[in-house]
This record gives structure tokens, C-alpha cells and sequence, in this order.
């Protein structure tokens, strides 16, 4: 094979990285995740709450021209060291930015995992995770073309495409849209000053935590980190932020804070008052969010990554997500056991809770 492939590691974003980095936006295959503009503002956040992450992002050429960005971090997990895609736990879709008019063939590919290998050899392991079968128009390499266990699932909208919502939510929707105009003034608003945002944000962590809580999940906004770069992000990064409410009266009873870039709308933090659950509070306004998104002529409505009902309800269009884990070191193997066992442990435990 005469075509000879290059990597660069950088460890911090410069201003040079940046230049390129952005040009090659507008040649690639990505998502919001993978701009310049967030990975910057997550990689600063981390350094700010000493979080002891390590840039790792490659660049990789191909007879001198770029032909792709991986942005990677190694992360320490007390003795061990993992590489990851950067963004965790925040970004629903992990991919390289891939450049559009390259056909990366699966020898091609392998050449250029192995000098990625080759370059890690300080780490004891790599975990994918989030990785969909697809990015964007291009089928995704490392889903494809690496050992992989598919363990998720992605659910949207192609507003292109024939979508109709269930009849038995769209009656739901409207019997229960009227039960709460009874009670007062409905309203379904967008958020659009800093003060107006700030109080919705603060809303969606205060009842985001009380959900995690009530269902035994992570919580995620229990973190500092996790809390900061959450406002931060939807503040900075206005341009694309994407916040709606429903207001009943002066209560707000449900939010979200999600991005639009690139004609897509990422549904991201859903929440409602717990009070109005019997009201169906989230899906009134899940429904009002994707009417607003038709109106603003976006091709598609990403409902990202979840195996929720509610999200085969609300969509026509489905792909998986895979997770690849590889050892590189006797305590890289050590860890992924580690992790099997706790996955093994959390379906034994789900299953006693249903048996009970």
C-alpha cells in the first residue's frame, strides 16, 4: 500500500490546533461533541476541577493531508490509566471527526489503529463507549472494523421520513394538556436571556437529582465538575443551546436543555416537576419540542442514546451503539474483569428487584 499514514498527539488545545481543528469541521463528519468549541470548554472545566484527566487528541494524516481527529483523553481511575473519548459523561455520541470525501477501508483502518496501539503503550487499557453504527452519512470504522459488544441503542426523528406519533400518545398528550390548562395558563416558552436560562438550569439540576435519586441511578449532578460544566456549557455556548420550559402559571413544571447544531436537535436533559407526573408534564412538552423543531425546518431530531420507551414512541428511525474494551496491560485486563463482574452483579441485582 503506497499511502503513508501519520499521527500527532496533542496534549493541549493551542491556538494553531484550533485553526485546524475548525477547518477541519467544515469537511467532516461529526457532531456537536466533537467541535473544537465544546471539547475546549470540557477539557478547561476538567483542568478547573482538577479532575487529573490528560489530553490525549490525535490527529491523523494520510500523505499529508488530515483525514482525522480522535479527540481521546487518558483518565486515571486510581492505579489504572484509560484511554477514552473525551466528553464523558456528557457526550451521547463518541466518534472521530472524519473527513468527507475519504473512504477509509477497513485495511486502511486496521493500519491505523495499530499505530494508534503502538502510541498508547503508557495506558492499560481502552474504553469506547457511546459508539454508533454510524456517523452521520458514513458508516462509523470503529464500530465496524474493531471487537466490539453492541450495547445500546440510538432513537430520533428523520423528518424527511414518514412519522406519525402513536395514537395512544397523541390522546394522551392532548387529554392531559387539557387537565393542566384547568388548573391555570399553560405555556411552552424558550428560554432567551441569561437570567431566564439560569433559572431553568438550576431547575433541571435540582429535579434531575431528585429522579436520579427516586430510581437509584447515578447521579450525575452530584458532581461539581458535573453541575459547573452542565450551566457553564448551555451559557457559553448559546449560538447552539436549545432550553425550553412548560410554565403553568409562574411554576415551571417541566424543562430541557439540549443543543441544535448542524440541522439536528439533540434531546439531552429532559426533566419535570415530580408533582405533575400523573400530568405527563415531560411528554407535553417533548411533544411541543418537536413541533418547534419542525417549524425551525431541521432535518432531524436526536433523541440519542437509551433504551426508554417513550423514545420508540416518539421516533421512526433507531441505530446501536457498541463499546470496545481493550486490555493493553496485565493491569489493563485486571480492570475489564473488574468491570464484567460489576456488570454481571447489576443484572443480578435487577433481576431479584423484579423477581421481588
Amino acid at each position: 500500500m503506497t499511502n503513508k499514514y501519520e499521527i500527532k498527539i496533542f496534549n493541549s488545545l493551542s491556538d494553531k490546533l484550533k485553526e485546524d481543528w475548525q477547518n477541519f469541521e467544515k469537511n467532516s463528519y461529526h457532531h456537536i461533541f466533537q467541535t473544537f468549541r465544546w471539547q475546549k470548554l470540557w477539557l478547561e472545566k476538567q483542568k478547573e476541577h482538577n479532575y487529573g484527566i490528560i489530553n490525549n487528541t490525535i490527529f491523523i494524516y494520510e500523505n499529508k493531508k488530515l483525514i482525522m481527529i480522535l479527540p481521546l483523553n487518558i483518565k486515571k481511575y486510581y492505579a489504572f490509566k484509560i484511554l477514552t473519548w473525551s466528553g464523558f459523561p456528557f457526550a451521547d455520541y463518541n466518534i472521530p471527526l472524519m473527513i468527507k470525501n475519504i473512504e477509509l477501508s477497513k485495511e486502511k483502518f486496521i493500519i491505523i489503529w495499530k499505530m494508534i496501539l503502538k502510541n498508547t503503550l503508557n495506558c492499560d487499557c481502552i474504553i469506547l463507549d457511546n459508539q454508533p453504527e454510524n456517523i452521520l452519512n458514513r458508516n462509523n470504522p470503529f464500530f465496524y472494523f474493531l471487537d466490539n459488544k453492541i450495547n445500546n441503542i440510538y432513537h430520533g426523528i428523520k423528518f424527511n421520513e414518514q412519522f406519525e406519533l402513536n395514537k395512544n400518545e397523541i390522546d394522551n398528550i392532548r387529554y392531559q394538556t387539557n387537565r393542566l390548562k384547568k388548573l391555570g395558563k399553560l405555556e411552552f416558552k424558550i428560554a432567551k436571556d441569561i437570567d431566564e436560562k439560569k433559572n431553568i438550569l438550576d431547575f433541571i439540576v435540582q429535579h434531575k437529582s431528585k429522579q436520579y435519586i427516586k430510581t437509584n441511578a447515578w447521579d450525575l449532578f452530584k458532581s461539581n465538575f458535573n453541575r459547573d460544566f452542565f450551566k457553564t456549557s448551555n451559557l457559553i455556548l448559546r449560538e447552539n443551546s436549545y432550553i425550553t420550559y412548560m410554565q403553568l402559571d409562574d411554576e415551571i413544571i417541566a424543562a430541557h436543555s439540549g443543543y441544535i447544531y448542524e440541522n439536528k436537535c439533540y434531546y439531552l436533559f429532559p426533566v419535570y416537576n415530580i408533582k405533575y407526573q400523573k400530568f405527563s408534564a415531560g411528554k407535553i412538552l417533548l411533544k411541543k419540542i418537536i413541533d418547534d423543531t419542525k417549524l425551525k425546518s431541521l432535518e432531524y431530531f436526536d433523541l440519542t442514546i437509551g433504551y426508554e420507551n417513550y423514545k420508540k414512541n416518539f421516533s421512526n428511525h433507531k441505530f446501536n451503539s457498541a463499546l470496545v474494551m481493550k486490555a493493553l496491560s496485565f493491569w489493563g485486563n485486571f480492570y475489564i474483569f473488574l468491570l464484567r463482574i460489576k456488570e454481571i452483579l447489576k443484572k443480578f441485582l435487577k433481576t431479584i428487584k423484579v423477581l421481588n
